[in-house]
Parts: structure tokens; sequence; C-alpha cells
């Protein structure tokens, strides 16, 4: 039987791409060199942390001879679940990008490539592109299973087997369903689609993770609270689930027991009927599918007459040179759905980072006036911290989002300090909001003192204005026109300066408070007066008011001397 395609072709249609991370990796400077270090720094301390947390938790199992077996069958399977429905959620979103949007595919799906070949190698590329970073972390979840196993070299050797059918499988339903959802809807409306169940996706399973603190695991007081925690997140144990059949064979490599070479078998003839039947589906629908994903969508939201006067009255306050491109940037994003999913998995983010501090027992040892208010100082860090995560993606990329159409801008009668100055103003106001929202909430789960409450709320303010300021104007002086999807901008080598330079700034205005603030600790354990502390705060707020001020022009100066001299 002749097969639908074959390594070499795929390899053939992958080599340009091949050749191109190839020559991005010769082209790399110092600061590309940096940024990928301070990535693979920052990978390597949290598979450490995974490492430590599951090798844990294995350990005090094995103390226990009559639960180790079912818990640790338990966490398996959990485990083996979760990575598949990751990895299937991942190649649904990942599919349509590379298998309708990539802006090589116009070039291939021209040219006399083999469909089924063509299908293989995007299959390939969504294969890598969706799941590398789970097989990164997932890496150390099965290394403290072995280090904890009675045959550690076993248990790895099921997870070498089980690895590449447990991979294929959901990148092969990944590209069936994306097929499938394009040839019935509009290709637009699918990306919408699958953007919003991602975005859902990920905030549902972060928030279901958190509200059952799995900081227990770390501390268990007894057994029982493990076994209970993982019976909150209990695993489908269908038989007809892959997952179930690699949990059937990494516990029996663990416990050096004979694999059950049958479900090896189901596993691998899986992979390879998933790929099979991929390739048919894309004889028959993949080129109407590719011809609908090249249609624009109309906007229909953004165009209704409701929607104009809301934008318009919220544009009202601002000058009119600026109105009109605060319009503009509004529209572009209600109809960006991008845009839309990653603002839900920021939320998402706030909400846990403000859920930590509502779930802080009452009876903590630490809950002294002295450490509540020192947790409330450092919660400005963290505080600005957050701030600066946002802004990386929403204010950092607010000059390169306009991309080739940048054009338009110079060419216009706004001049570039005016253009800046708009953006910086149009980002300002909803994180002012988050900032509040975070020191305001935060600080009263604390039980912070008012003094502090104050001292943290005035303080971010001055904060939210030096990180938009910088975000501008690095954001002009590391443009980049050019791009795919907004998230590159935000992971470029800009991106990556800019969130030192912010982490750095936070760090000199906690310099500058810390002595008001010890001075006012120190008044309020010995009970005398608050004279020289609130004179000391005073001289600190504007030592920080003078920081920001400078945070705020030099970076705009930088990023409109910047966009002069480029040339367009």
């Amino acid at each position: 039987m002749r097969p639908e395609f074959t390594p070499r072709q795929i390899v053939h249609i992958l080599t340009p791409s091949l050749f191109a991370l190839r020559n991005r990796r010769r082209a790399a400077d110092r600061v590309d060199f940096l940024r990928a270090a301070l990535f693979g720094g920052i990978t390597l301390l949290f598979s450490l942390g995974i490492f430590a947390g599951f090798y844990r938790v294995l350990v005090y199992i094995g103390q226990f001879s009559e639960f180790t077996a079912p818990l640790t069958q338990q966490i398996l399977a959990t485990v083996s679940m979760f990575l598949f429905t990751v990895l299937l959620a991942s190649n649904v979103v990942t599919a349509y990008s590379t298998q309708y949007v990539s802006e090589d595919l116009s070039l291939l799906a021209s040219s006399p490539v083999p469909l089924p070949a063509l299908y293989g190698a995007r299959l390939t590329l969504t294969l890598f592109q969706s799941s590398w970073m789970v097989l990164v972390f997932s890496f150390p979840v099965y290394l403290a299973f072995a280090v904890t196993s009675p045959a550690p070299f076993r248990f790895l050797l099921a997870v070498a087997l089980i690895l590449a059918p447990l991979l294929i499988i959901p990148a092969a339903l990944g590209t069936m369903i994306t097929t499938a959802l394009i040839s019935v809807f509009s290709a637009r409306r699918v990306r919408e689609l699958l953007m919003m169940v991602g975005a859902l996706f990920v905030v549902l399973l972060v928030l279901l993770i958190r509200t059952q603190q799995p900081e227990r695991l770390l501390n268990p007081s007894s057994i029982y609270d493990i076994g209970e925690f993982f019976s909150a997140f209990h695993a489908p144990a269908s038989p007809l689930l892959p997952s179930t059949w690699a949990t059937d064979l990494l516990a029996a490599g663990r416990q050096a027991e004979p694999f059950p070479w049958f479900l090896l078998f189901l596993l691998y003839s899986t992979a390879a009927a998933a790929v099979v039947l991929g390739c048919w589906q894309a004889r028959a629908l993949y080129r109407r599918g590719y011809s609908r994903a090249q249609e624009a969508l109309p906007a229909r939201f953004t165009t209704s007459p409701l929607v104009d006067r809301l934008l318009e009255l919220a544009a009202r306050p601002f000058e009119l040179r600026f109105r009109s491109l605060l319009l503009k940037d509004l529209k572009s994003f209600l109809r960006d759905t991008t845009q839309w999913s990653q603002l839900f998995l920021l939320l998402a983010l706030v909400v846990v980072y403000l859920y930590n501090f509502s779930v802080l027992p009452s009876n903590f040892t630490f809950a002294t006036f002295y450490l509540q208010n020192l947790f409330s100082f450092l919660n400005l860090g963290l505080a600005g911290f957050v701030l600066s995560a946002v802004a990386v993606r929403f204010v950092f990329t607010a000059v390169s989002i306009e991309g080739r159409a940048f054009w338009i801008i110079r060419s216009s009668p706004l001049s570039l300090r005016d253009f800046l100055w708009s953006k910086f103003w149009t980002a300002l106001p909803p994180l002012l909001i988050l900032s509040q929202i975070l020191t305001l909430v935060s600080n009263h789960f604390l039980g912070a003192s008012r003094f502090m409450t104050v001292l943290a709320s005035v303080s971010i303010l001055f904060v939210c204005f030096g990180i938009v300021g910088i975000g501008v104007g690095m954001g002009a002086m590391f443009p980049r026109f050019r791009f795919e999807n907004v998230t590159q901008i935000a992971g470029s080598t800009g991106g990556l300066l800019y969130m030192i330079v912010t982490t750095s700034f936070i760090a000199v205005v906690l310099f500058l408070e810390a002595l008001p603030v010890y001075f006012y600790l120190s008044a309020q354990y010995r009970g005398d007066p608050l004279d020289r502390p609130l004179l000391v705060t005073s001289l600190s707020l504007l030592a920080v008011a003078a920081l920001n001020v400078a945070a705020v022009i030099l970076p705009l100066r930088w990023g409109q001397r910047r966009l002069a001299a480029l040339e367009i």
C-alpha cells in the first residue's frame, strides 16, 4: 500500500523553514543571546520548582504503603489527562495559523506540492510549535516520578515509549477539529472562536487549580488532605482514552511490572490512524478551508451606531488632535480577538493574585502589625510587576501595532510628539484603575494600616505614570512594524529590555520609600510621634514624583528621535 506522504517529502517542504531558523541563529547578536540565557534561566527555575513540588509530595506519599499505589496512580492519571487536554487545546489553536494563515502558505498552496505531503509538513510544524513548551515542563514531573520509583530506568523507558503517540494523537485531532470548523464556519469567525475558547480554557484552568490551594501539597498535615486534593482533580478513567493507556503503561514501568504491550500497540495504531484520517479529511476540505481563510470579515460590531456613540463618548475628554487616533485604537482593539483573549488571561492572573491574599489564614504566625505593613510595602513591588506584565503587552506594543500603515501617521499632520503622547494618554487610564484595584484590595486583605494603604496607593499612582511612559517610549525606540502576531512584539528584544528597565525602576521606587516606611513602623512600635516619618515620607514622595517625571519625559523624547530617524 502506497503511503499518503513520506518523511523525505516533509523534510523537503520544511527545509526553507529550517534554513530560516539557522540564519536567524547565525545572525543573533549579544542581546539575543542574553534574552535566550534569561529565558533559559527562568525555564530552569520553573522546572526545578515543579520537580521539587512533585518530589516532595511523592516522597511523603511513599511513607504510607497502603496509600502509595492508588494515590500515585491517581496523580499519574491526572498528569496524563492534563497534558493530553492541554496539547489538544494548543493544537486546535495553533493549527489555524500553521495550516491556513501562515505567510509561506501562499507559495506552497500554489506550487505543485502534493496535498498529503503539504498536510504532513504542516502537521509536523503544528506539533512542534504547540508541544515543545508542554514537553519541557512535563520533563521535571516525570523525572520526579522516576527518582521516587523502585525502577527509575524502566519508568523512563515507559515515558520514552508513550511520548511520540501522546504528542501525535492530539496534534492530528486538533488539526482535524480546526479543518472541520473552517469548512463549516467563516475562517475569521473560527479564529475568534478559537482564541476565545483557548483563553477561557486557560482562565478556568488557572482558577480551578488555584481554588484547590495546591500549596497544601508542599506542607501536608495528613495523607487524607492529599487524597482529598487529588480527588477534586479526578481524571476520567475511560478505557477508550489514550491518556488512560499511557497511565497504565507508566504505572507498570514505575512498579517494575511487565509492560501491557497491547496498550502500547493501541497508542501507536491510534496515532497512525489519526494521521491517516486527518490526511483524508485534508483531501476533501483543505482547499475550501484555505480559500475561506483568505476572506475578510466585516466589522459589524464596531460599525454599529451604538458602539460609535459609546466610543465617541469615551474619547470626548481628550483633545481634538488625539481624539481620532484614540477612536482608531479603540476600534482596532475591539476588532482584534487576540487582544481580547490575552486580556482575559491577564485579568485571570490579576484575580489569582488577589485571591492569594484573600485565602491567607488568620492564624498566620507573621500576622503582626509590623509584618502586616512590611508585606503591604513589599506588595507595592509585586503590584508594579503585575502592571509591567500588562503594559508590555498593551503599552509597549502601542507604537508597533500600527504595522505597515505607520507611513500614514508619518505623512499626516499629526507630529510624532503628539502621536506618542496620544498613545500615552490612551494607555494610562486603564492602568491607573488596575493599579488602584490591586493595591487597595490586597492591602485590605493584608490588614495594612491607613498610612501604608495611602502610601501604597499614592506610590503606585506615580509608578503607573512611569511604567506607561517607559512603555510608550521604549516601544518607539524598538519598533517592530512587521509581525504575524502581536505577541511577537511583546516577546522581542525590546520587550525583554522593557521588563528589565521597569523592574529596575520599581526597585528604585521601593528603595526611595524604604526609609520613611522604616521610620513609620519604628515610631508605631515604640509609640513615638509621627512628625519625622511624615516629613521623610513627603520628601520621599517628591523624589518618587521627580523620578516618574523623568521616566515619562526622557523615554518619550528618545522614542520620538528614534521614530524621526526611521526610514519608512
